[in-house]
């Protein structure tokens, strides 16, 4: 433009025209220098917000990890208390065993422990856990007995199941019974005597009599008590002490008998 103009070429409308062009030119590729400018900063204000939306993710997963494994030592430590409550009135020899596998059934009848006859296990051996009862007093709760063994697993029958047969004593009564499961996981039993009479809440224990079960292992409450077709006896429906939804781990007793 310079040369042209020095030569004479160029009037002043055309210098003025191409001032205008100059000018929009340069408006032009400052504003798409602008844009591009903004668009550069807010690519990298994207990814800065990205790479700050991982972190919080991740801290969020990391402490709701923490806030699981506080609440898992919560639970663990009041159980563990109550076990080693019920472990102070433990005259027999016992071994732990965690369960590691639930039957067919929906009503946890039978389960598996990962312990054996390497351990010491053997058929009719009974399983029991500790019990809180709404009183405070801990308990020890009839889980079952060992219904097969080999050298590092056994199975175990609750007194959820139909054939699982208990002798019972009422603690009020001192009368003595059979309670028995079912196919529905019903507890229900009856006394010897048929004009024995029994009241909801009533503690049942384990008898001792028979060959299997030691007397005095907390069975369950009665919650319902229900008239046969012979008015001179009584059907009794039992609410066991263990709550098996909630078994994760066994106390096996090694009675000699």
């Amino acid at each position: 433009m310079i040369g042209l103009s020095s030569i004479g070429r160029v009037d002043d409308v055309n210098l003025g025209f191409l001032g205008s062009v100059v000018s929009g030119l340069q408006k032009l590729t400052f504003n798409t220098g602008q844009t591009l400018t903004s668009s550069f900063y807010s690519v990298q204000e994207i990814v800065r917000m990205r790479e700050e939306n991982i972190m919080l993710t991740d801290t969020v997963h990391e402490l709701k990890e923490q806030v699981r494994l506080l609440e898992n030592i919560v639970n663990k430590s009041d159980a563990l208390k109550t076990e080693y409550e019920m472990k102070k009135n433990l005259s027999y020899d016992y071994t732990v065993g965690q369960v590691i596998a639930l039957d067919d059934s929906n009503w946890f009848s039978r389960f598996t422990i990962d312990k054996g006859t390497d351990d010491g296990l053997k058929v009719n051996d009974i399983v029991i856990s500790a019990v809180e009862t709404d009183k405070g007093v801990v308990q020890i709760g009839l889980v079952g007995i060992v219904a097969e063994t080999s050298s590092n697993w056994s199975k175990v029958i609750t007194v959820l199941d139909e054939s699982c047969k208990i002798s019972f004593r009422d603690i009020d009564s001192d009368e003595s019974g059979i309670v028995q499961g079912s196919i529905d996981g019903t507890v229900t039993g009856y006394f010897f005597n048929s004009k024995a009479v029994a009241n909801k809440d009533e503690f049942l224990v384990t008898s001792g009599i028979g060959e299997v079960y030691v007397p005095d292992i907390y069975i369950g409450n009665v919650t319902e008590v229900v008239p046969t077709t012979d008015a001179s006896t009584q059907r009794i429906v039992v609410e066991p002490a263990v709550e098996f939804t909630k078994l994760s781990r066994v106390y096996v007793l090694k009675v000699n008998r």
